[in-house]
């Protein structure tokens, strides 16, 4: 396995801090999170399943064996701590030498139950069921119930919470600089568990108090180190080998409800002062989220070619939801009509591609948010996806696509079953790239069918400087090397010549038809997702996918989208 491969887990803080006592100091904030810690969010998370995955534990069991993860953390400022006095859960209106009496009449009439049992050979004899009828009479609690009025008031009174007993809390809180943390391993998630470590991760609700709300994923950027293990340095709780058993040992002893303390091993941090180590992803300006709509099952028929046509549709219903006037992050375009030169929002069709037996079909669509867009902006576009989805009956969404029909949807809430439309196939990063739809070249390079040898492969030379163009104009350096045709380079997509004619008004209202061409390109340093090439990146055109990942292999995965 090589080195280079790596994965990690990326932890956001919704709220914006994070409320954690350190182990062995009840007035100190942890920061950041231990990787123990972490793992007992993942284990609890795993265990609160009413049908707990078994190919979640061996998720876990993995896990626990890769070792101790260098993390990606940035400062964080204590808040004050203050002592608060809490009521105590634990009052009770029986007096606990009541409880001692019935216990102990319990455990001897149990031992007697026992007895008898093993002195009859196994059968219920009259003694038998006469102790049988005496341990029900006395762990019965009918008469405690029926009879309140025996209880003394001042006894029910100290339920209340202004009467218990007060005990002095505390609950440090750290705001993070910034509100997202990454664990990162040296490694590759085997194809077989990566469904399960993402599905596990997408439930994942909080991380150390109740109040530290937190949504977790397998990280699609993966930031320099900060910290990582070594000889010196701070004491933080790693996990170990057996961690998931020495977890499920202890809830059987404290059941959730007595005090516990987290099985750990120790492993210090020390901080990262040269990050050259890590390279440093380059971010395209189309870099950023994605906001995922799943077609109906009877709606994933549409061909990738049609992909301009569905994400005009899409493009059009947000616009219509919106509220005037729409900023030009939005639009695209300026008051005038002119294209806006600042990063905006795309429409980016998902077909399935890439796989043995992919079909190329269309199976939702992507509403691609760039890290770059205005705030404005941002807050016009969920403003009008919410809209949208409050008239939509049921939260299904209709696309009208004339001919084409009626597309139904969904807005994606929850971890995708089809891999198409699983965003971190498309955010992760890579050197190499590949189109999934034809790039739109910004400029002409001539005919590249026809004419003489000489004309044909200067026009082919022309088209790949065009996609170099095409990357500059997304922010990114020069590509190290381009390789440019009509046929696909992946499984499932189809050729540039396949989909229809694209144009774009020029100058003075004039059509200009762009040539369609697919495009791989290689860069030196790693480029984050997702990448969009080309004049028709807005609408569709030149979605690439990074080449090769780590991910589950062609036969496992293959399935999922048919």
């Amino acid at each position: 396995m090589s080195t280079t491969e790596k994965f990690g887990i990326e932890v956001n803080f919704l709220t914006g801090r994070y409320a954690a006592t350190f182990h062995n100091d009840r007035r100190r904030s942890e920061w950041p999170p231990h990787p123990a810690r972490l793992f007992s969010a993942l284990v609890a998370t795993w265990a609160d399943a009413n049908q707990p995955d078994p190919m979640e534990r061996e998720a876990l069991e993995w896990l626990e064996e890769q070792g101790a993860p260098a993390i990606a953390a940035s400062p964080a400022t204590p808040r004050k701590v203050v002592s608060y006095f809490v009521p105590v859960n634990d009052a009770a209106i029986i007096s606990k030498a009541l409880q001692a009496r019935k216990a102990d009449r319990l455990a001897v009439l149990a031992n007697q139950l026992r007895d008898e049992w093993t002195h009859s050979g196994g059968e219920a004899t009259r003694n038998v069921d006469q102790i049988k009828r005496k341990l029900a009479a006395e762990r019965s609690v009918t008469a405690q119930v029926r009879d309140t009025g025996n209880t003394p008031p001042s006894l029910a009174l100290q339920m209340l919470p202004e009467h218990r007993r007060k005990q002095e809390r505390f609950f440090p809180t750290m705001a993070p600089h910034e509100t997202r943390v990454t664990y990162l391993w040296d490694g590759r998630i085997p194809g077989g568990l990566w469904d399960a470590v993402d599905h596990l991760l997408q439930r994942v609700t909080r991380l150390g108090h109740s109040s530290s709300l937190v949504s977790c994923r397998l990280a699609p950027v993966l930031p320099a180190r900060t910290l990582v293990p070594g000889d010196k340095g701070e004491s933080f709780r790693a996990v170990r080998n057996g961690q998931l058993a020495a977890l499920e040992r202890q809830f059987a002893v404290h059941g959730g409800v007595k005090p516990r303390s987290l099985p750990f091993s120790s492993v210090r941090y020390k901080a990262v002062t040269d990050t050259s180590a890590d390279l440093v992803p380059l971010s395209p300006n189309t870099a950023g989220e994605l906001i995922v709509f799943e077609f109906a099952p009877q709606c994933r028929t549409l061909p990738a070619t049609q992909a301009v046509e569905v994400a005009m549709a899409m493009r059009a219903a947000v616009f219509h939801y919106a509220e005037d006037p729409i900023p030009e992050e939005l639009s695209g375009h300026r008051q005038d009509g002119t294209p806006t030169a600042a990063a905006h929002v795309a429409f980016l069709p998902l077909p399935y591609v890439g796989y043995e037996r992919a079909d190329g079909r269309l199976k939702g669509i992507a509403v691609s948010v760039p890290e770059a867009l205005g705030s404005t902006a941002r807050r016009a576009l969920y403003r009008a996806i919410g809209t949208w989805e409050k008239t939509a009956a049921e939260g299904r969404l209709r696309l009208t696509l004339g001919t084409a029909g009626v597309i139904e949807m969904k807005r994606l809430r929850g971890p995708a079953t089809l891999i198409s439309l699983r965003s971190h196939w498309w955010l992760q990063r890579s050197r190499r790239w590949v189109s999934v739809s034809p790039v739109a070249l910004p400029r002409h390079p001539g005919r590249l069918s026809g004419g003489t040898g000489a004309a044909r492969a200067k026009a082919w030379a022309e088209a790949e400087a065009a996609v170099k163009i095409a990357c500059m104009h997304v922010g990114l350096p020069e590509p190290l090397a381009v390789e440019v045709g009509f046929s696909p380079f992946l499984a499932g997509v189809r050729p540039a010549t396949a989909y229809p004619p694209f144009s774009q008004k020029g100058r003075g209202g004039k059509p200009i038809r762009r040539q369609l061409v697919h495009a791989a390109v290689s860069f030196d340093e790693p480029v984050v997702g997702p990448l969009i090439l080309g004049a028709g990146r807005f609408l569709g055109l030149g979605l690439m996918r990074p080449t090769p990942m780590a991910r589950p292999n062609d036969s496992d995965m293959d399935k999922v989208d048919e």
